[in-house]
């Protein structure tokens, strides 16, 4: 039977004996000697992705980190057994419990900042006419202007990222910043926070809204460390 992984813990904890995974499929801990493994089993070693699917993932790693900070696995991880789960986990383990000693008592925030996006219309729809050296110059005008403007939002995102990380100060132990990516104006800054300063890290940036109205952010977590992990693979 292949085993599908969720995540690995410090303490092996037991999940809920009511709670299902993946396709409706029980979820179980495996015990590795001071450290465990939240899994269940699957009739495949192949999980199709699917954002139903992905949801059925995250609620499992959810249940766990009410527990402890784990250590989740990228989706769709699955062996032949636990005789391999248990194989591939032991070649890890110093990697999977210094990952841990990282998390430990912190959970992942999360800040969306919204950031000028590019007018790419100049590119999109270049005009093309009679006077082709004149508008082939006029092109090139129009992306070495499109160029300029997505260095300046690069810039702006950066300005955004370090007023953000400032305000938020000693309160987290670690960031991890995704500039927006092509269609988006939202760029992404994830911080590990210590559970008990969640309360004082939302007020920080709550305050820096307050002082500047025209910021627009979105505070959202707890979530599991999913940007301060190496994702467990197998």
């Amino acid at each position: 039977m292949a085993i599908y992984l969720y995540s690995v813990l410090r303490a092996t904890p037991e999940p809920p004996p009511t709670l299902l995974g993946i396709d409706g499929a029980p979820v179980r801990g495996v015990d590795l000697g001071g450290l465990g493994a939240w899994v269940s089993e699957m009739a495949s070693t192949t999980v199709v992705p699917s954002p139903q699917r992905a949801k059925e993932h995250d609620r499992v790693v959810r249940v766990a980190l009410e527990r402890e900070t784990p250590l989740p696995a990228r989706f769709g991880q699955v062996v032949a057994g636990e005789d391999e789960l248990r194989a591939v986990l032991s070649e890890r383990r110093s990697t999977l419990e210094s990952g841990l000693d990282r998390v430990a008592g912190s959970v992942e925030m999360t800040v969306r900042m919204l950031v000028p996006a590019p007018r790419r219309a100049a590119i999109d729809n270049p005009v093309v006419g009679p006077g082709g050296a004149d508008s082939g110059r006029r092109y090139l005008e129009r992306v070495a202007a499109v160029q300029r403007e997505e260095r300046n939002v690069l810039a702006t995102a950066g300005i955004l990222r370090d007023r953000v990380s400032s305000a938020v100060g000693d309160l987290v132990r670690a960031q991890s910043f995704a500039g927006a990516v092509a269609g988006s104006s939202l760029a992404t800054l994830s911080h590990l926070v210590p559970r008990e300063r969640i309360e004082a890290y939302r007020r920080a940036l709550q305050t820096l809204r307050e002082q500047d109205p025209a910021l627009t952010i979105m505070i959202s977590g707890p979530w599991a460390p999913y940007s301060f992990t190496e994702g467990i693979g197998t």
